[in-house]
């Protein structure tokens, strides 16, 4: 029996219920960054300790989205995205009158899976009940959505950091979830369980050990020392679960992911390509709202103004960019998108409050220049440089890859703001002065500069897409 839904309201309204849930997830990801400095000050803890805000939800993003998707292939989507909707919007209000920094953190943590659970079934649901005719429409009224709702968030996040409270911009979620919930219990056709398979649920487990405990080590190097035993501890059970996960992943039957696919030079290098590009526009957005209110002295609400720039500019180009790298092919944008961060990021080092009105719109337009070029472009290249029976994974890889390279940009910049500060010990973002703050803000920059290079090389040195068999995937090495 077919699963298609063959009501044009009914279509409708479905693609309207997963629409409103990715809305979500894009708007959530975009609010916190305007309101981490209110956070910072609330809790009198540094910008390194606040970017777990950020890094605990992209954390529970990546380390999921893979593993539910597989669960939801099962034929459990509309549970799982029911489900998803209860989570994310309980978390935030959890989140929202937390009274202390690690109760904020641990509710975060419940969000994030809330967050996977939808994002992980949005596109199944529409590549399960809407016709094929209608598929690139959905899968595009997604993509907007998230980009509606990353383009909304710091103008939200600004306006209700500066006249309410920060906690508003978590518990903003709670009406649109019981909004959205009933609705999509009606509309969403009832979970048809398939024959189970099996799931490596140790590889799972694996993978996200492997996560977590590294970008704990990226992002509290700079805090305990790499001679403290919390980094050593982590750094060792990050090599032991990347080794348990590589063990368990070549010998059992049915892997979470197909490691062999690393062994095709291409597809690994524009996954590279891809990580490092989002830990590079995190990394950007993690840091400038603190930049915005402390250097430039604008109030949240001017702040979230500003950081509109990037993703309208994106919004705008990200179409007609993605159509001509159809026909063009994808290294000229990605060299572009390469060029477009090496230059954002060279503005970003060397700008300072007095210049900052002539060259902070420079650079946030050109960050958006960057973040339209590299979207559509380089995720399609990771996933074209996949063997055609293993475009799925391909695709996996590429969504899990875009939490992962944010959380761990997040983390990157964290540090390297840490170690640019020149201070002895760990500073409150509240009794930053200015000079301290700049240097830390340059010397993160820097290092994205850095990245940006060697996106620049991958760029160049990877050539375009050529058909990858299932045969030159067994045999590749």
């Amino acid at each position: 029996m077919s699963s298609i839904i063959s009501n044009h309201l009914h279509q409708k309204l479905l693609l309207m219920a997963v629409a409103i849930g990715m809305f979500l997830d894009g708007l959530d990801g975009s609010i916190v960054t305007i309101i981490l400095p209110r956070i910072s000050e609330s809790f009198n803890i540094d910008t390194g300790t606040a970017s777990w805000v950020i890094i605990t939800y992209l954390l529970m993003m990546a380390g999921l989205i893979l593993i539910i998707g597989k669960t939801a292939e099962r034929g459990h989507i509309k549970s799982l995205f029911l489900g998803g909707v209860c989570v994310f919007t309980l978390g935030s209000v959890a989140c929202g009158i937390s009274p202390d920094f690690g109760l904020l953190l641990s509710f975060r943590v419940i969000q994030g899976v809330g967050a996977a659970m939808i994002a992980a079934t949005a596109s199944l649901l529409c590549v399960t009940y809407l016709p094929k005719n209608m598929l690139g429409m959905a899968l595009g009224a997604i993509s907007m959505s998230v980009s509606l709702g990353v383009v909304a968030g710091p103008a939200i996040g600004g306006f209700i950091s500066q006249y309410l409270s920060w906690h508003w911009a978590f518990l903003i979620n709670l009406p649109i979830g019981i909004l959205i919930l009933p609705f999509a219990m009606y509309i969403i056709p009832p979970d048809m369980p398939r024959e189970n398979r099996s799931f490596d649920h140790i590889g799972a487990v694996f993978l996200f050990g492997l996560m977590a405990s590294g970008v704990f080590v990226l992002e509290r190097i700079s805090h305990l020392k790499i001679s403290d035993w919390q980094i050593l501890l982590s750094g060792l059970l990050c090599m032991i679960f990347f080794i348990l996960f590589l063990y368990r992943e070549r010998s059992y039957q049915s892997p979470l992911i197909n490691i062999r696919l690393f062994r095709l030079w291409s597809f690994s290098a524009t996954l590279i390509l891809f990580l490092i590009f989002g830990c590079v526009s995190m990394g950007i957005f993690y840091l400038l709202p603190f930049f915005l209110q402390a250097a430039m002295s604008f109030d949240p609400a001017m702040a979230g103004l500003y950081l509109l720039i990037p993703p309208v500019v994106t919004a705008i180009i990200g179409v007609p960019v993605g159509r001509w790298s159809d026909r063009a092919g994808r290294k000229p944008f990605a060299i572009a998108a390469s060029l477009g961060s090496i230059a954002a990021t060279a503005i970003f080092m060397s700008i300072i409050p007095e210049t900052g009105f002539i060259l902070l719109p420079l650079g946030l337009v050109l960050t958006g220049l960057f973040m339209g070029f590299m979207g559509g472009p380089v995720a399609s290249w990771v996933v074209d440089n996949a063997p055609p029976d293993e475009k799925g994974t391909g695709s996996s890889l590429m969504i899990t890859s875009v939490y992962l390279g944010s959380a761990i940009g997040t983390a990157l910049f964290a540090t390297f703001f840490t170690w640019g500060i020149a201070t002895e010990g760990i500073v409150a973002f509240s009794d930053l002065n200015p000079i301290e703050f700049m240097q830390g803000f340059h010397f993160s920059m820097t290092a994205g500069l850095f990245l940006s290079v060697l996106a620049l090389v991958i760029s160049v040195i990877v050539r375009e897409k050529k058909d990858i068999t299932s045969t030159q995937l067994e045999g590749d090495s």
